[in-house]
């Protein structure tokens, strides 16, 4: 039998080993995504790997797969932002043993896969404007595609009894969302409101409910690329930005008095009473992950760079002319902490805390503005960019550069 010395030691390095691939596939991911070539070479700056290694990998796993070669030096990337951080260290596993998956993960993954299959149906039906149901379609399969995905995370986790009762029946969408996503949690609240609307939909889900509707359903989708995509290290839509499909309808208040008359009293008694509860949760949770509020700002403000509506006046007030620049914070500013910080470990032989995170962030001023290149801060929520964490991982391998910053936290 092993020692217990030699058994930790293997284990450090499978995961020493999972790191590494983990900073490949991102280093792939990022060149697919750009639509960028890149030598030998950049993979082993991105990666740490020796150049004989990356070159077995290729030849071995990714070559004509998901890899394929230009000319002498030049690669190209192709598939890769459809494969999670598992399949990928799956598919670079070298071994028989390591690539048997347990029952627990096939059927998590599995889960997980059916989750996409309704997520993608669920914006298919919704922009399809010929569909009458579409309101209630979308909302039937969006709750289907969260319930599954909560599911494959409890089992991935927890194993598959906190999904499966004595009597082999699953919980129900309620049981899992209490058992991963906590009571104040605004994402939680925004999934409860779908589960009511879902099982209300007879008096609730008709046209005239659209544009409240939709902010919320708004919200739902951004949620949910974000839960996924943290689980499973790549995006659901293979690199397109979720921000792009408008789900949100900016429509006219709902006439209580005209649902009435058009569906009957017990309708209107029950819109009503959604309504109530649907504002007051909006204005108690104050948060986008909530619902997606149709308001406009204008404010004026000496720097360029913090606006999205420049103005600018020709000779005598003539000529003048407007441009406008939406600004995306899907694509500008892609990470929350949580995700910063697993993208800043994936790439890096180091262990950042939330406590270290915030060290550096402290130190160095990062959230002193509320919008620069590097952060953004949206409804008390604040997110960072790509520059951000190159920024973060290139500073770690100066000395003491993370200690120092700790140290001035703990003074603090």
């Amino acid at each position: 039998m092993e020692d217990r010395s030699s058994i930790s030691s293997n284990m450090d390095f499978m995961m020493s080993r999972s790191a590494k691939q983990i900073q490949l596939v991102c280093a792939l991911r990022e060149y697919e995504r750009d639509n960028k070539n890149f030598t030998i070479g950049d993979l082993v700056a991105k990666t740490g790997y020796n150049e004989n290694s990356v070159r077995k990998y290729i030849n071995e796993k990714l070559n004509g797969v998901h890899l394929h070669q230009i000319d002498e030096k030049l690669w190209r990337a192709e598939g890769v932002l459809k494969l999670s951080d598992d399949d990928f260290c799956q598919l670079m596993s070298q071994s028989l043993k390591a690539k048997a998956l347990t029952p627990d993960m096939r059927l998590s993954r599995s889960l997980m896969k059916r989750s996409l299959d309704a997520f993608t149906l669920a914006l298919e039906v919704y922009n399809r404007p010929s569909l009458e149901n579409r309101v209630e379609a979308f909302c039937i399969f969006s709750v289907n595609a969260w319930e599954l995905m909560l599911k494959a995370i409890l089992i991935k986790t927890s194993g598959s009894e906190a999904v499966f009762q004595k009597n082999r029946r699953s919980i129900s969408i309620t049981d899992a969302v209490n058992k991963t996503l906590q009571q104040n949690d605004p994402i939680r609240k925004n999934i409860e409101s779908l589960i009511e609307l879902r099982d209300s939909a007879i008096h609730l889900l008709i046209p005239e409910l659209q544009p409240q509707l939709s902010r919320l359903f708004q919200a739902n989708v951004l949620n949910y690329q974000q839960r996924y995509t943290l689980e499973m290290g790549c995006s659901p839509l293979s690199g397109q930005s979720v921000g792009m499909l408008s789900l949100v309808v900016d429509g006219a208040h709902s006439e209580i008095a005209m649902i009435k008359e058009n569906y009957g009293e017990m309708t209107a008694d029950a819109v009503a009473e959604f309504l109530d509860k649907f504002n007051k949760t909006a204005a108690e949770a104050n948060s986008f992950e909530f619902s997606i509020p149709m308001d406009y700002r204008l404010t004026l403000s000496r720097s360029k760079k913090n606006s999205d509506l420049v103005l600018s006046t020709g000779d005598n007030g003539q000529k003048a002319i407007i441009i406008r620049e939406t600004k995306d914070p899907d694509t500008t500013h892609p990470h929350y902490s949580t995700g910063a910080i697993a993208l800043i470990n994936s790439k890096q032989d180091v262990n950042i805390t939330t406590y270290s995170f915030q060290a550096v962030i402290k130190k160095h001023g990062i959230q002193k503005d509320r919008k620069s290149e590097m952060h953004y801060e949206i409804d008390s929520r604040h997110r960072y960019s790509d520059k951000f964490i190159n920024w973060f991982i290139s500073n770690l391998s100066q000395p003491n550069w993370l200690d120092d910053a700790i140290a001035s936290y703990k003074r603090k």
